[in-house]
C-alpha cells in the first residue's frame, strides 16, 4: 500500500494539470479577496458574518479545484491507458483505489492550505488598509482554517470516486460541472432544507461558511464524510467488476 501511495503522489506531482489547477485556485482566491475587500463598504466588512464569508471564500475555490484534481487522478489513467500497467504493478484494485483516494486527499489539503494562506495573507492587510477591525472570533477562524482543509480533502476523494465511476474524462468533467452549477446550486436555492444535505453544501458547512441555510460545521462534516464513503464504496464495486 505504501509503495502504491508514493506512486500515486508522484503521478499527481508530475502531472502538469495539477499545478495549473493549483494556480487557478490561488488566482480565484486572490481575485475574490481583492474584489470583495475593495468593493464592500467598511460597515459590511466590519460585521463578523461578512468577515467569515470574506476569509472563507477561499474554501469554495480550494474544494472546487481539489475535486477536479481527484477526478483527474483516475480519469487520466483511463484516458492515456496507464491504468493497465498500474494494475499489472499492483493487481489488487482496491489497494490502487485506496492509494488514489489518499493521494488526492493530501493534494486537497495542499490546495486548501495554499488558498487559506492567500485568503488571510492578503485579506488581513486589506482590512487594515481600510481601517476595519477584525471581528472574526478565534473559534470561527479555526473552523475556516481546519474546516477548509478537511472539506478540500473530502472533495478530492469524492472526485476520485466520481472519476472511478464514470472513467471517461470529458464525461466526468461535464457531469461534475453540470451537477455543481445546475442541480446542487438550484436545489439549495429553491429547497434549502433538502439541498443543504447535498455534498457541495455539506462541504461548505464544514468549511464554516455562514449561510443560514447550511448545516452546522459538525453536522456538515458527518454528512460530507457519509457522501465520501458512499461514493468510495460505489467506486470500489465498479472497479472490482469492470474491465480495463
Amino acid at each position: 500500500m505504501s509503495g502504491q501511495f508514493v506512486s500515486e503522489l508522484r503521478k499527481v506531482r508530475t502531472t502538469r494539470t495539477a499545478p495549473l489547477l493549483l494556480l487557478a485556485a490561488v488566482a480565484f482566491a486572490l481575485l475574490g479577496i481583492v474584489a470583495v475587500g475593495l468593493s464592500a463598504t467598511v460597515e459590511e466588512l466590519a460585521r463578523e458574518d461578512d468577515q467569515r464569508t470574506f476569509f472563507g471564500s477561499a474554501a469554495t475555490n480550494a474544494v472546487f479545484f481539489a475535486t477536479f484534481v481527484g477526478l483527474l487522478v483516475v480519469t487520466n489513467e483511463f484516458r492515456y491507458g496507464t491504468i493497465r500497467p498500474t494494475l499489472l504493478f499492483e493487481p489488487r484494485r482496491r489497494v490502487v483505489l485506496a492509494a488514489k483516494l489518499a493521494a488526492a486527499a493530501l493534494a486537497g489539503v495542499l490546495f486548501a492550505a495554499v488558498c487559506t494562506v492567500v485568503s488571510f495573507g492578503f485579506g488581513l492587510p486589506l482590512l487594515a488598509a481600510r481601517d476595519v477591525d477584525i471581528a472574526l472570533t478565534g473559534p470561527h477562524a479555526l473552523t475556516i482554517v481546519f474546516g477548509t482543509l478537511a472539506a478540500a480533502a473530502l472533495g478530492a476523494m469524492m472526485g476520485v470516486a466520481v472519476g472511478a465511476l464514470i472513467r471517461n474524462q470529458v464525461g466526468a468533467i461535464v457531469v461534475l460541472a453540470g451537477y455543481s452549477v445546475a442541480f446542487d446550486t438550484l436545489l439549495f436555492a429553491t429547497m434549502p432544507s433538502l439541498g443543504r444535505f447535498l455534498p457541495a453544501e455539506a462541504l461548505s458547512a464544514l468549511a464554516g461558511l455562514p449561510d443560514e441555510g447550511l448545516l452546522t460545521p459538525g453536522v456538515g462534516a458527518a454528512v460530507a464524510l457519509a457522501w465520501t464513503l458512499a461514493f468510495s464504496v460505489a467506486a470500489a464495486a465498479r472497479t472490482d467488476r469492470s474491465d480495463v
